[in-house]
């Protein structure tokens, strides 16, 4: 069974990915300082359905003026987009007919995924992009060059292997790329970021 609802205390929501990007979106409206934006971490890509029969079931859902869906697009933009597309036609919730665009009314409905609309990967990928300057980058791809000539293979997922090395640079290791976000070891102000903070901001904006 995946996460349940958490009970609403925000006319804006903001649905995400897994427990690593609970804690990254957290650090983030911290970071802008954005108030009436609640976090729900609605687990796996398979689990959004199932969470939003649950989520609009909560008693204070009446209460909720804006939506936004944030997950990783993996092979296709396109096809995360299309799933998310169909969770929300099954909960009965307005439906986006193109990424970012906010939607509807009570609640206006907007969906994001990463890193961009355009291309595959995920949060890890958008992370990477943050650090493209940072000297460590170049370390780190000597690494993982030579880690795949060992293996004579490409790695299956490399930006979230690459963010992961670039934390293992860092004071405290051990930790979680959410939860690196929270310590300050990601540029929220990044301009690879851009997306992500107007995204956020439009969703509380608009209620």
């Amino acid at each position: 069974m995946g996460p349940r609802p958490r009970p609403i205390s925000s006319e804006a929501q903001l649905l995400v990915e897994g427990n690593d990007a609970d804690a990254f979106f957290e650090a983030m409206i911290r970071h802008l300082s954005l108030e009436n934006l609640q976090v729900q971490n609605f687990g796996g890509v398979t689990e959004l359905r199932t969470f939003l029969s649950a989520f609009v079931k909560l008693s204070d859902f009446s209460g909720v003026k804006s939506i936004g869906i944030i997950r990783d697009a993996e092979d296709s933009a396109l096809g995360a987009f299309e799933s998310v597309r169909g969770s929300l036609e099954r909960a009965e919730l307005t439906v986006p007919d193109a990424i970012g665009k906010l939607t509807g009314d009570r609640p206006a409905v907007s969906v994001m995924i990463l890193p961009g609309p355009n291309r595959t990967g995920m949060l890890e990928t958008l992370l990477w992009d943050t650090i493209r300057d940072d000297e460590v980058r170049v370390c780190i791809d000597a690494f993982f060059d030579c880690v795949e000539e060992l293996h004579g293979e490409a790695l299956h997922r490399p930006h979230k292997s690459r963010a992961r090395a670039f934390l293992a640079t860092k004071h405290d290791p051990h930790l979680s790329v959410g939860n690196a976000a929270k310590r300050g070891y990601w540029d929220l102000d990044h301009l690879a970021l851009g997306p992500v903070r107007t995204f956020l901001r439009e969703i509380v904006a608009s209620h």
